[in-house]
C-alpha cells in the first residue's frame, strides 16, 4: 500500500487484519505530499520564465532588472489586483481575519515596463505579469497562467491553498477519469492573456457590458437586459469572457510548456475547465476530452444545432458560436427560433462549483490505458 492516501482518509492498517510482515507494514508513504507539498511546487522560478512565458508577453514586460523574494502568510497583496484567497476562512494570530493557513512564496521580478509576479505553494503555482506602475494604481494585468494540483478536490483541503480564485470543495469537482491506472495524479491547467490596454471597459467605459462580456451567465437571470447587451457582444469580435484582446502568441506556448512541466514532475494527466465553447473547442483540437460523459453529450448538442443555424443560412463567426451556446440558458421565450438549439444547455456557468472538466493522458501509462 505505498503512497498517499486518497484525501480524506487514514491509513489503518494491523498485521492480523492485513496479514502483512512488518516489512509491510512499514512501507513507505509520501511525508511531503501528505503535509501538501506536491510535485508541482517544484517547478522553477527560472523554468517558467524560460519556458513558459511567451516572446510577446516577454516583450510587454522588457529587460528583468531585479528580484524580491518573500514569504507570505496575507491575504493582502502589494497593489490592488495582488490579492490571495482565504477560502476556507481560517482565523489565526488571535483570531483575527486576513491570514492564511499555509504561507506562500512571492517572487517578484521587476522589469523594465512592468513586473512579473510568481507565487507558489505546496498545490499550485501562479503567474501575474502586470505593465504599468503597480503601486502607483495605473497597472495593467496582461498575463496569468497557472498549474494546480488536483488531488483534494472535492474536500475542504482543496481550498486552503490561498492562490484560488474559486473554490474546489465541492465532491462534484472530483470527477473520475474513466479507465485511469489507480491512483493517478492530475494538475489543472488556466491560463488568460491580453494585450495591454484593450479591455472593453477602457475603450468604452462601459462597466456594465465589460461585466457582461466577462461573465454573461450572471445575466441569465434578467433576460431582457441579456438581450440587449447580446446584441452588442453579437457585433463584436470578442467572445464569451474575452474583455480584452488576445495576446496571440500564448495560446501556442502555453499548453506545451504545461505539459512539459507535469510530464517532468511525474503527473498522469493535465485537465483544464473550460469555460465557454470557443475554449472547450480549442482544448479538444490539441488533445483534450471531455471526462463527464453527460456534458460531452451536451457539447455535442450543441455543436448539431450550431450546424443547423449555419445550414439554415446564418453565417457565424467563433464568437458567435460560443454565445450562441451562452444564449440557450435563457428561458426558452426569450431564445428567438432560428438561434433555438432544441433544449440543449452549456454545463458550466462559472459562477457555481460545476465544472466542465477536460483532460489530456501525459504518462505512458495513461496512455496505454486509454489506447485500450
Amino acid at each position: 500500500m505505498p503512497g498517499a492516501p486518497a484525501p480524506g482518509m487514514t491509513i489503518r492498517l494491523t498485521m492480523e487484519q492485513t496479514k502483512m510482515s512488518t516489512k509491510d507494514i512499514f512501507q513507505e508513504y509520501s511525508i511531503p505530499e501528505l503535509l501538501g507539498l506536491t510535485p508541482i511546487s517544484q517547478v522553477s522560478d527560472r523554468d517558467i520564465f524560460e519556458h513558459l512565458i511567451s516572446p510577446q508577453v516577454k516583450a510587454l514586460l522588457g529587460e528583468v532588472q531585479g528580484r524580491e523574494v518573500s514569504v507570505r502568510e496575507q491575504t493582502e497583496g502589494d497593489f490592488f489586483g495582488d490579492e490571495v484567497s482565504n477560502l476556507n476562512d481560517h482565523l489565526l494570530f488571535g483570531g483575527r481575519k486576513g491570514f492564511i493557513r499555509f504561507p506562500f512564496i512571492n517572487a517578484v521580478y521587476k522589469t523594465q515596463y512592468g513586473a512579473l509576479i510568481i507565487k507558489r505553494d505546496g498545490l499550485k503555482f501562479k503567474v501575474f505579469a502586470w505593465t504599468g506602475r503597480m503601486h502607483a494604481g495605473m497597472s495593467e494585468l496582461i498575463y496569468k497562467a497557472a498549474l494546480r494540483d488536483r488531488r483534494y478536490d472535492g474536500t475542504a483541503r482543496a481550498n486552503d491553498t490561498s492562490l484560488l480564485d474559486f473554490p474546489y470543495d465541492d465532491p462534484i469537482n472530483k470527477p473520475a477519469i474513466a479507465g485511469a491506472p489507480d491512483g493517478a495524479s492530475s494538475v489543472e491547467l488556466s491560463v488568460y492573456g491580453f494585450i495591454p490596454g484593450s479591455r472593453i471597459i477602457d475603450a468604452t467605459g462601459d462597466q456594465q457590458f465589460h461585466d457582461f462580456v466577462e461573465g454573461p451567465f450572471r445575466f441569465v437571470d434578467r433576460p431582457k437586459l441579456f438581450l440587449k447587451l447580446f446584441k452588442r457582444a453579437w457585433k463584436s469580435k470578442r467572445s464569451p469572457g474575452q474583455v480584452g484582446s488576445a495576446v496571440p502568441d500564448v495560446t501556442r506556448y502555453t499548453p506545451g510548456a504545461m505539459e512539459r512541466f507535469a510530464i517532468e514532475q511525474g503527473y498522469d494527466y493535465i485537465e483544464n475547465a473550460s469555460s465557454h465553447y470557443h475554449v472547450a473547442k480549442w482544448a479538444e483540437s490539441i488533445g483534450y476530452r471531455y471526462t463527464n460523459p453527460e456534458q460531452e453529450a451536451a457539447i455535442a448538442c450543441l455543436t448539431a444545432g450550431i450546424k443547423r443555424v449555419k445550414e439554415a443560412g446564418l453565417v457565424l463567426t467563433r464568437p458567435q458560436e460560443s454565445w450562441l451556446c451562452v444564449m440557450q440558458s435563457l428561458p426558452r421565450e426569450f431564445i428567438p427560433d432560428q438561434y433555438f438549439m432544441g433544449g440543449c444547455k452549456w454545463p458550466q456557468d462559472n459562477i457555481g462549483q460545476v465544472n466542465l472538466w477536460m483532460y489530456k493522458p501525459l504518462s505512458e501509462r495513461a496512455k496505454a490505458a486509454h489506447a485500450r
